[in-house]
């Protein structure tokens, strides 16, 4: 019922390697999966050669057309998608459903879903972003399930009750809000610049876009009304 983390052939900001580095050695550590969907690969394989310790990956899995040739293989690679291309699933979807089918884990954490800034994936980063839907979808929409997109400076939670966001540094926190769906209903915030209680998160606007943390404040919180839409709060820093 623990986490999973899942690396997708998407952007990773490898300036900051330690990130991805601290983020998996604190999965091995807990014995959370590590989860590859095809090119995800490649961070594995980036931090290995610059690193001593060498960071192994539980399970590969999608079609294969985006990995290449290197130094990292994974424990295990899923066989039934290797060098097919005509599937229903995307590789992040196959990811998300191996975490929750085979590991039982209610807990999605997601890298490497933003976009690459030369290539315009912005249709990627979009489909990436609804992975976290698609893991609660695949859930039956349990109550128990959270995902998150993270990234060195950004963090995108997928929420269905209420998020902590704890400061990262001294500089601004921002924070956003964005909902698919209607009924996206605020009860209560705690510690941003605009206090969004009762607010309605419409899909047609963007009235929740670039809040701040409060002056000195170490966290803030976002929860929602009973029965609300889940929301994406998007904090970076």
């Amino acid at each position: 019922m623990g986490s999973a983390l899942i690396f997708l052939n998407g952007y990773y900001d490898i300036r900051y390697l330690n990130f991805y580095r601290q983020e998996i050695e604190n999965a091995v550590e807990n014995r959370f999966p590590t989860i590859c969907a095809d090119g995800g690969l490649r961070i594995f394989d980036t931090l290995n050669r610059c690193g001593e310790t060498p960071l192994i990956p539980d399970v590969l899995i999608g079609d294969m057309d985006s990995v290449v040739q290197g130094v990292t293989k994974a424990k295990q690679t899923v066989q039934e998608w290797v060098g097919q291309t005509d599937k229903d699933y995307t590789d992040g979807q196959l990811a998300v459903d191996y975490a929750l089918e085979q590991y039982g884990c209610q807990h999605i954490v997601i890298y490497g879903g933003l976009p690459r800034p030369e290539a315009y994936e912005t249709d990627h980063f979009l489909g990436n972003l609804k992975l976290m839907r698609f893991g609660h979808y695949r859930v039956s929409r349990d109550e128990h399930y959270r995902a998150e997109m993270r990234d060195p400076q950004q963090t995108i939670h997928y929420v269905l009750s209420n998020v902590r966001l704890n400061r990262k540094n001294d500089r601004l926190q921002r924070v956003s809000l964005i909902a698919d769906a209607e009924n996206g209903i605020v009860e209560k915030s705690e510690n941003l610049r605009w206090d969004l209680a009762s607010l309605q998160i419409h899909p047609d606007l963007t009235n929740a876009l670039r809040n701040e943390f409060v002056d000195g404040a170490e966290w803030a919180t976002v929860r929602l009304v009973d029965g609300s839409s889940p929301v994406y709060v998007i904090h970076n820093w």
